[in-house]
């Protein structure tokens, strides 16, 4: 048997051998747990805004936006609301909410034009919440722009992967897509490393070991891709059975890399299986046909469809 060779530059170590959870995230992300010196140094505020799920970005400046807005209008109140021209509201929690809305409208150069500011006071808080309020809409512009532009590989990953026949033997198997309808990404490449426990000396020590490839480039991607790695005597899952995968606490980390031809930008992404996601003895369906104009048509929605295969 060829000898087993170590990816030392995978950036884990053998610190992680007793970790009983995945060491990368579902979304890419790493699963190993920081404690910083100084939190407030490590954290990059464009970055997580940039990065952010839209629906917590969105709330964040709903939440920026009432909140400035309520501290003017509270300004605006016990500075003098008589300050402000206009007025209706005979009630105070009336003359604080037409604070509220005048403070809007001076947040975002609205200005409707039935309240005004009348003394300096007043005038003076709405010059300052005027160029708060520009400042404001220039770095929420930013923002938007970043998070439009940030190019992202949208890969579709199939939910589980198989360890199917191939050939006259085994291979490991997953299939992956292009989510994006309207962006091309060509030059992909994939890596994958697969992290096992080994008895070293009576000792389970986590070690990372490369796996080869049958195909680990491709030029263009508009078709599914099924990545396939012959289990063969060179490989580190050579004679392991369904029982060895599970002891062994497999888990293959998948990097892939790739040029997105709409922003001429260089995209990757991460993701990886457990051996809880390892279905053992599994033939994929095909998710290919051919519609009524002849052309070859692909059904995403079975992706992540097999077939059980008895060895």
């Amino acid at each position: 048997m060829a000898k087993k060779t170590e990816n030392k530059e995978l950036g884990f170590g053998t610190k992680t051998s007793t970790q009983k959870s995945r060491l990368i995230n579902k979304d890419g992300s790493f699963n190993v747990e920081r404690t910083e010196i100084s939190k407030w140094n490590s954290i990059s505020m464009y970055h997580a805004l940039v990065s952010m799920p839209w629906r917590k970005f969105n709330m964040i400046v709903f939440i920026y936006f009432m909140a400035i807005n309520l501290f003017f209008a509270t300004l605006y109140y016990f500075t003098g609301i008589n300050g402000l021209n206009g007025i209706e509201a005979t009630t105070e929690g009336g003359k604080f909410l037409e604070g509220f809305f005048f403070s809007t409208q001076t947040f975002s150069t609205v200005g409707f034009g039935r309240i005004s500011p009348m003394s300096n006071l007043s005038s003076s808080i709405a010059a300052v919440e005027s160029l708060v309020g520009l400042l404001g809409f220039a770095l929420a512009t930013g923002l938007l722009y970043g998070r439009f532009s940030r190019p992202v590989a949208r890969i579709m990953f199939s939910e589980n992967c198989i360890i199917a026949p191939f050939k006259e033997g085994k291979a490991f198997q997953f299939r992956l897509a292009n989510k994006m309808r309207n962006s091309q990404i060509t030059d992909m490449s994939c890596r994958i490393t697969v992290a096992l426990l080994e008895n070293e000396n009576g000792v389970m020590i986590r070690r990372f070991r490369p796996l080869e490839l049958e195909v680990k480039n491709i030029i263009f991607f508009p078709m599914t891709w099924t990545i396939n790695h012959p289990i063969d005597e060179n490989s580190p899952l050579f004679g392991m059975n369904e029982k060895d995968m599970k002891e062994a606490d497999l888990e293959f980390m998948i990097s892939l890399n790739g040029f997105d031809d709409t922003f001429s930008q260089n995209v990757a992404t991460r993701y990886s299986y457990t051996h809880e996601e390892l279905i053992y003895g599994a033939k994929w369906i095909s998710v290919f046909g051919t519609n009524k104009n002849g052309q070859t048509s692909q059904d995403l929605n079975k992706l992540s469809v097999y077939e059980k295969y008895a060895f």
